[in-house]
C-alpha cells in the first residue's frame, strides 16, 4: 500500500500552537476557480476577496492543513492543503489517468464523492476499477452521506434520500478491507448506522461538515445525539472535524464555535476530532499531537 506522505516539513511551525490557538486540520474544504466561483448570497463578493477570507479564517484559528477539493489558493496555502478529486457520478477520468495523478502527488483524496445525487451508491460496478486503485494506492475516500439540502431533487432527479445510509457501502468495505472511507456528514440522519460501521469496521471513520453549522430542522439534534454516542461507545477517535466551506468563508468559526459548545467532550476530546485523529487517518506522521 502506498503511504502518503506531505509537504509538512517545509511549514514546521504550523504545527504548534499559535498564540495559545491549537492547531486545527479542516478535512473537508472546498475551493474555486476564477470560474468556477459565484458571489451567492452572504458569500465574498469576489473570487480574490474569497480567497482573502479564507485564509484569515485559517490564521484566526491555526488551520494547518485542508483536505480542499477544486480550485486553487494563494501558492503558500496550496502547500498545506492535501489535493482531493471532487466527483458526483462516474469519474470523469479514465483509470490511467487517475494512476498518472496519483503517482504525481497531484491526488491525495477521492471525494468530495457524492455518487447518491445521481441515485448510485458507492458500492455500483463502475466504481470497482477505481476503488481497487484507491485501495492498493492508499488514497482515502471522502464520501458524501446522510442527505443533502432541501429539495435538491429538483436540480439532481436522481437524488433519493434513502443513498445517504452510510449501510449501503457495507460490501465495499469488505470486498475492499484496506480502502480507508471517511463519511461525510457523519451520515446523520442515518447516524446510527455510521455507529455500526464504525463498531464493525476500524477502517471506516467521519467528518462532521456541513452538520456543524446548519441550524434548521433536525439535524443540530441529530448532531448532538451522535457525537454524545460516539463518545459513550468509545468511536471519538474515529471522528474528524470538516467545516464544509463552500462559498461562506465564516462558517469555519461557526463550526469551531459549535463544536467547542459541547459540554459533554472533554478537552481531549476536541482535540482528537480537531487534529489528532486526521493525523492518525492520513498517516501524518511528521504532524506532532499538541
Amino acid at each position: 500500500m502506498r503511504k502518503i506522505v506531505f509537504l509538512l516539513l517545509v511549514i514546521p511551525t504550523l504545527v504548534y500552537a499559535q498564540d495559545g490557538i491549537k492547531p486545527i486540520i479542516d478535512v473537508h474544504l472546498h475551493g474555486y476557480t476564477q470560474q468556477t466561483y459565484r458571489p451567492v448570497p452572504g458569500a465574498p463578493e469576489s473570487y480574490d476577496e474569497f480567497k482573502a477570507e479564507i485564509r484569515k479564517q485559517f490564521k484566526k484559528f491555526n488551520i494547518v492543513y485542508a483536505v480542499k477539493s477544486g480550485g486553487q489558493f494563494d501558492p503558500d496555502m496550496e502547500e498545506i492543503m492535501l489535493n482531493a478529486y471532487e466527483s458526483n457520478n462516474y469519474p470523469k477520468i479514465d483509470t490511467l489517468e487517475l494512476k498518472k495523478l496519483i503517482s504525481e502527488d497531484k491526488i491525495q483524496v477521492w471525494g468530495e464523492f457524492m455518487p447518491m445525487f445521481n441515485g448510485l451508491t458507492i458500492a455500483d460496478p463502475k466504481f470497482t476499477p477505481y476503488l481497487k486503485i484507491c485501495e492498493r494506492e492508499g488514497i482515502p475516500i471522502a464520501l458524501h452521506t446522510g442527505r443533502g439540502p432541501p429539495n435538491i431533487y429538483k436540480r439532481y432527479p436522481k437524488y433519493r434520500l434513502q443513498l445517504g445510509d452510510p449501510i449501503l457501502i457495507e460490501s465495499v468495505l469488505i470486498d475492499y478491507p484496506e480502502l480507508k472511507i471517511y463519511l461525510m456528514h457523519a451520515g446523520i440522519p442515518f447516524y446510527e448506522n455510521t455507529l455500526a460501521l464504525m463498531d464493525q469496521y476500524p477502517q471506516v471513520y467521519c467528518d462532521l461538515g456541513a452538520v456543524l453549522w446548519v441550524d434548521q430542522g433536525l439535524t443540530p439534534f441529530h448532531l448532538k445525539d451522535f457525537l454524545i454516542k460516539a463518545k459513550e461507545y468509545g468511536f471519538i477517535d474515529r471522528v474528524m472535524y470538516g467545516s464544509d466551506v463552500m462559498y461562506w468563508s465564516y462558517r469555519i468559526e461557526q463550526s469551531i464555535q459549535k463544536l467547542e459548545s459541547f459540554e459533554f467532550l472533554s478537552e481531549d476530546d476536541k482535540r482528537k476530532i480537531f487534529y489528532e485523529n486526521a493525523v492518525r487517518f492520513f498517516d501524518l506522521d511528521q504532524l506532532q499531537k499538541k
